[in-house]
C-alpha cells in the first residue's frame, strides 16, 4: 500500500507508523519488518552496526532490502567479519549488496560458478553496477556455463553472451519475462527486440505469415517485434484479437507500422470511411493513427458517445499497472485534441465554440476546454464540476487562470478557506494570486502536500506559499522535520539558497529518501544549497566519502552536485547515480563535468537515459564511450 501512495503521504504514513511501533516496543526489528523499505540509510547508520546485523541475521537474511540498503548493511557487516565465499550464503538478500571489489576476490575461485548462481538467484534482482560487473567478470570465464544463471539476470544478458543461451535456457527466461512483464519494459529497446527475435527462433515460429497461433503463443511479445516481421501478419487473425492488442504495451517505434496495418483495405480501410463499428473495434489502438488520420475521422458521424469511449478506454489502460509502467504514446494529448476538437469546436456558426457543460467536461477531459469557454460556464455547473477538473494536470497556466477567476466569488473570503476547499480546488490553486497565497491558512499538513505535489508554480507564487506557511507554522527553516521537508516537495523551491542553507542536514538526509523521488524546479543555485546539506557531517558528510548507496538515496537530488562535485566522482560512486538523476543534469553541465571514462563507467540503463539534447553537447569521444556502456561494449548500432 505504501509504495502506491506519493511521496510525502508515505511518509506521513512511514513516520505514524513509526511513532506507533516505538510506543508499543522498543525492538528496532519489529519495526524494520513493517517499515523496512522506506527506512532511510540515515536511520539505517544511526540505528544498526554490523554486530546487531549479525545478530539477527536469521531474520534480516530474508526482508526485502532495497539495493542501496543491502549495500550499506553488506559494508556493516564487512566492518565487523571477514565475508567469505561460504558466509556470504548466510546473509541471504544482504549479500546483493556486495562490492564489485569484492566479487572480484572469488574470480578465480573454484566455486565462483556456485557463487554466481547464488548471486544470480536472490529475490528483487541485482543494482544495475554489479550487473555490469558480473557481466564483465563473466566475459573473462568462457568455461562457466551462462544456463546455469537464474533467468531473471539472464534475461538481462548482452546481446552475444545471449547466444550461448540453449533453448531451454531462452524458454526459461521468456517464461520468466512474462510473468514479470514491467522487467521486460524497463529492459533498453534493442534488449526487448533480440529477446523477442530469440522467442520467435525458441518456439519455432515462423516469420513469413505470423498465424493467429503464433500472435497467442507471443501475446505481449507481439508489438515488440521487428517492423519487418509485423508486416508478415495474418490480417483476418489480428482483427480476432483486437481486444488482446488494446491491452498491450505499445512501443512508440511501431506505432506507424500498426496505424499503417489497421489502415489497410484488407483491415479497417481509409479512417474518413470508419464506422462507429470500426472506432469502438480500435479502441485506444485509434492514437496509433496520425492527428491528421484522427482529424479525418468522420466525428460528426461518430458521436459524443463514442469518443467518450475511446478516451476512458485510453485513460483505464493508463491507469493499469502495465499502462503506468507503459511509456506514453508519442503525441498523445495532440491527438486527444485531434478526436475531441469537433465536440470542443462546435457547429461552424458558433464562433467561440459551445459552453461545457460538467457532463461534457467529464466526456471529455478539462484541458481540451479553451479558457474563453471555461469562464462562461454556469456557476452551477463549474462547482459541480470543480474537483474532477482540478484533478487535471495538463491545464495550460490561461485555462487555470481563467477557471480561478471564476471560482474565486464562490470561494470569498479567501483567508477562510478550507483544507478541504484548497484540495478539491486542485491545480487551479497554482493561480491564486500572491496576495490571497499568503492570506490563506495553507498550513495544514495535508494542504501543503497536496501544493508541494503540484507542478504549475511560477518562482513567485512558490515564494508567496511558503512565505505564508512558514508565518502561519511560526517555524524557522532550520526547525522543519523530516515530514514537512518532504511535504513541501517542489515547493522547497519557495525557500532562497540562503535559507535553504539553513535546512537541517540531518532530517533533510532522511527526507532525501522521498524527495529524491520528485523533479524540482530549483534554480541551479538553490539545488547546490539542497545538496550542500547533505554533504554536512550531520548528514552523509564530504561526498568524496559518499558510495554509491548514498547516490541511490537521494535519486534526482545528485543532479544538484556542483560541478567540481561531479567531475571528480569516481567508478563506484557514478555507478550508483540513477537514471533520472542523469536526465536531470542540464545538457552543457553533463558535457562538461563527465569525461569519456566516466561515461564509460555507466550501466546500460544509466546510459540510455542520456537525453537527445544532452547527447547532441557531447564531444565524439563522449560519444563513443556512451554508445560502449550503452550496448556493453557490444558492436554498437546505430544511435538515436
Amino acid at each position: 500500500m505504501l509504495a502506491d501512495l506519493q511521496p510525502a503521504h508515505r511518509a506521513m504514513v512511514h513516520f505514524a507508523l513509526q511513532q506507533a511501533l516505538e510506543r508499543t516496543s522498543a525492538n528496532i526489528t519489529q519495526q524494520l519488518q513493517c517499515l523496512l523499505p522506506f527506512v532511510s540509510l540515515k536511520k539505517l547508520m544511526s540505528d544498526l552496526d554490523g554486530e546487531t546485523v549479525l545478530h539477527h541475521i536469521s531474520l534480516y537474511k530474508h526482508m526485502p532490502w532495497s539495493h542501496q540498503q543491502a549495500q550499506m548493511l553488506f559494508k556493516m557487516t564487512q566492518r565487523t567479519i571477514n565475508i567469505t565465499r561460504v558466509s556470504l550464503l548466510d546473509l541471504g538478500r544482504i549479500a546483493g549488496g556486495m562490492s564489485c571489489d569484492w566479487l572480484k576476490l572469488w574470480v578465480n575461485d573454484s566455486g565462483f560458478s556456485e557463487l554466481l548462481q547464488f548471486i544470480t538467484k536472490l529475490p528483487g534482482g541485482l543494482r544495475p553496477g554489479l550487473r555490469k560487473c558480473i557481466v564483465v567478470e563473466l566475459r573473462k570465464r568462457p568455461d562457466i556455463d551462462l544456463n546455469d544463471l537464474d533467468p531473471s539476470f539472464a534475461a538481462g544478458l548482452p546481446l552475444t553472451m545471449m547466444e550461448h543461451l540453449s533453448n531451454s535456457s531462452l524458454i526459461s527466461v521468456l517464461d520468466h519475462v512474462r510473468q514479470h512483464f514491467i522487467d521486460f519494459l524497463q529492459l533498453p529497446r534493442h534488449k526487448q527486440t533480440a529477446l523477442v527475435e530469440k522467442a520467435i527462433d525458441a518456439l519455432g515460429i515462423s516469420e513469413n505469415g505470423l498465424t493467429g497461433a503464433s500472435m497467442d503463443t507471443l501475446g505481449p511479445f507481439l508489438p515488440f517485434m521487428d517492423r519487418d516481421v509485423l508486416v508478415h501478419m495474418d490480417r483476418e487473425a489480428l482483427k480476432l484479437r483486437m481486444e488482446e492488442l488494446k491491452q498491450y504495451c505499445l512501443p512508440s517505434d511501431t506505432f506507424r507500422q500498426i496505424a499503417a496495418l489497421l489502415t489497410e483495405r484488407s483491415m479497417l480501410g481509409d479512417p474518413k470511411t470508419w464506422t462507429v463499428g470500426n472506432v469502438e473495434h480500435v479502441g485506444r489502438l485509434l492514437f496509433t493513427l496520425s492527428t491528421q488520420q484522427i482529424r479525418s475521422l468522420p466525428l460528426g458521424d461518430l458521436g459524443k458517445d463514442t469518443i467518450e469511449q475511446v478516451l476512458m478506454s485510453q485513460w483505464l489502460w493508463k491507469n493499469s499497472e502495465l499502462g503506468k509502467a507503459c511509456s506514453d504514446l508519442k503525441g498523445l494529448r495532440e491527438k486527444m485534441n485531434g478526436l475531441t476538437h469537433r465536440i470542443v469546436k462546435g457547429r461552424w456558426w458558433m464562433r467561440r465554440g459551445p459552453i461545457p457543460s460538467c457532463a461534457d467536461i467529464k466526456g471529455t477531459f478539462p484541458s481540451a476546454w479553451r479558457s474563453y469557454q471555461l469562464n462562461r460556464m454556469k456557476k452551477r455547473e463549474l462547482k459541480m464540476c470543480v474537483e474532477f477538473i482540478g484533478q487535471d494536470d495538463t491545464l495550460d497556466a490561461e485555462q487555470r487562470e481563467a477557471l480561478w477567476m471564476e471560482l474565486r466569488p464562490v470561494y470569498k473570503p479567501v483567508r477562510q478557506l478550507k483544507p478541504e476547499q484548497v484540495l478539491e480546488l486542485g491545480c487551479i490553486v497554482t493561480e491564486m494570486g500572491e496576495r490571497d497565497l499568503q492570506a490563506a491558512n495553507l498550513s495544514s499538513l495535508a494542504v501543503v502536500a497536496h501544493l508541494g505535489d503540484l507542478n504549475g508554480w511560477n518562482a513567485k507564487k512558490m515564494r508567496a506559499v511558503v512565505l505564508g506557511i512558514m508565518k502561519r507554522l511560526k517555524q524557522k527553516p532550520e526547525e522543519l522535520g523530516v515530514v514537512e521537508l518532504v511535504s513541501f516537495g517542489h515547493l522547497l523551491c519557495g525557500f532562497s539558497s540562503s535559507e535553504m542553507s539553513r535546512l537541517d542536514p540531518f532530517n533533510l538526509s532522511v527526507a532525501a529518501l522521498f524527495l529524491g523521488e520528485m523533479v524540482l524546479p530549483c534554480s541551479e543555485q538553490q539545488t547546490e544549497a539542497l545538496t550542500s546539506r547533505l554533504s554536512n557531517p550531520l548528514g552523509f558528510g564530504p561526498v568524496s566519502s559518499w558510495g554509491s548507496e548514498v547516490f541511490t538515496e537521494i535519486g534526482t537530488l545528485a543532479a544538484g552536485l556542483e560541478d567540481m562535485v561531479l567531475s571528480a566522482l569516481i567508478k563506484e560512486q557514478v555507478e550508483g547515480l540513477t537514471p533520472a538523476a542523469i536526465t536531470l543534469i542540464p545538457p552543457r553541465k553533463l558535457a562538461v563535468v563527465f569525461s569519456a571514462t566516466q561515461l564509460s563507467w555507466l550501466s546500460s540503463e544509466q546510459a540510455c537515459a542520456v537525453t537527445e539534447e544532452q547527447w547532441a553537447e557531447l564531444d565524439s569521444e563522449q560519444r563513443q564511450a556512451l554508445g560502449m556502456a550503452q550496448y556493453e561494449g557490444e558492436l554498437m548500432l546505430e544511435h538515436r
